[in-house]
């Protein structure tokens, strides 16, 4: 699956014409905005939630405030097509150790 880093820093407007906030299910995605941007959420239970993830599990994207990044795992994990990204604030970085 291709990921969604060409995203970065767009806001995300509905098909109605209001700002993306929540989630959202387009295919076999799930798309979570806040204020028009891709941002991780949580669930009720204070689960973390990737901001962008298939159903299936196998593609995870982690975003803050409309750009990728993750500190503690990689920011993109494409398990179908064996490849990770690591991001910190929206710039690709090495692998921590």
């Amino acid at each position: 699956m291709k990921d969604f880093s060409n995203f970065q820093y767009v806001r995300i407007i509905t098909e109605e014409g209001s700002v993306a906030n929540g989630e959202y299910i387009l295919d076999d995605v799930i798309i979570r905005c806040k204020n028009g941007l891709l941002c991780d959420s949580t669930d009720e239970n204070g689960e973390a939630l990737p901001a962008i993830e298939t159903r299936d599990g196998n593609h995870l994207e982690h975003w803050k405030n409309g750009v990728l990044h993750c500190e503690t795992s990689p920011a993109i994990i494409d398990n179908f097509d064996n490849y990770e990204k690591w991001y910190i604030n929206g710039i690709e970085c090495k692998p921590k150790n």
